[in-house]
């Protein structure tokens, strides 16, 4: 009211929810590509030093391992690793230093970005780093002859779902620790143990039963053995489950994470 006339202020413009984290999740992209190659150098280079020094060394001993030679079962491993390192210390290192040093889901919070948005942006520009680098693994062992299907255009996808995955379980790392060394526990105690134990090396058959039932349902597993039927041509008698292990579950492991950062945010 001002002076007896009414003034009605038109509403403000509020982007809809997939272009607010699609703005959250380029943010990241615009900060990353100022240092790409410091960054990304070691994500890529890790798994082909792997595969040229344990696969060069160890394929001549074992030859065929499930029905293909050993450095060609190694190669869907090492393609989804990648994804998986990006993944891991994007949201658990990063999303720390966002969250607690540089304060940038505060100045985020101050945009119409809520919470929600922060971190599903987050995850997706995550999932998008882990189709990159699966991609470029898969390029460059290719190359090493590794690759015996062109069905294997298809393992960026499955790079896309592992960074989602462990992207999430990076989020609820930052949601428990209170400093930067309890981050030990998570990649020495979590993201090793299911590196080892999804079929990245060697089969789960030859795990004891109960391991192996448990190491079905790790969040790598299913995406490996994905991984290795579209670059092997061999396929995988459980594809069917496999597909829909990566369809919801790394959905629903990025929902929980979403609601945790929520509490760890506002608290």
């Amino acid at each position: 009211m001002w002076g007896g006339w009414v003034l009605n202020a038109s509403p403000r413009f509020v982007p809809g929810f997939w272009v607010r984290i699609l703005a959250v999740a380029n943010r990241h992209r615009v900060v990353y590509g100022n240092h790409f190659w410091t960054n990304s150098f070691p994500t890529v280079i890790e798994p082909l030093i792997f595969i040229m020094a344990v696969g060069w060394g160890l394929s001549k001993l074992v030859g065929n391992m499930d029905g293909v030679p050993y450095l060609s079962f190694l190669a869907p491993g090492q393609m989804m690793m990648s994804a998986v390192f990006t993944s891991a210390f994007e949201e658990s290192y990063g999303a720390y230093f966002r969250l607690s040093v540089d304060r940038n889901y505060d100045s985020m919070l101050a945009t119409p970005v809520g919470v929600r948005e922060i971190f599903w942006g987050e995850l997706l520009y995550t999932g998008f780093k882990g189709a990159l680098f699966s991609s470029v693994v898969l390029g460059v062992l290719t190359a090493f002859g590794t690759v015996h299907s062109g069905m294997a255009v298809c393992v960026p996808v499955m790079g896309f779902f592992t960074a989602v995955a462990f992207g999430s379980l990076g989020l609820y790392a930052v949601r428990v620790v209170s400093n930067l060394n309890q981050f030990n526990f998570f990649i020495s105690g979590v993201v090793s143990p299911l590196i080892m134990f999804s079929g990245t090396m060697f089969p789960i058959g030859s795990l004891p039963t109960a391991v192996r039932v448990v190491a079905m349902w790790l969040p790598l597993y299913p995406m490996v053995a994905l991984a290795r039927s579209f670059t092997t041509g061999i396929p995988d008698p459980l594809w069917q489950a496999h597909v829909l292990y990566m369809l919801v579950v790394p959905a629903s492991m990025g929902e929980v994470a979403v609601r945790l950062m929520r509490k760890k945010l506002i608290q």
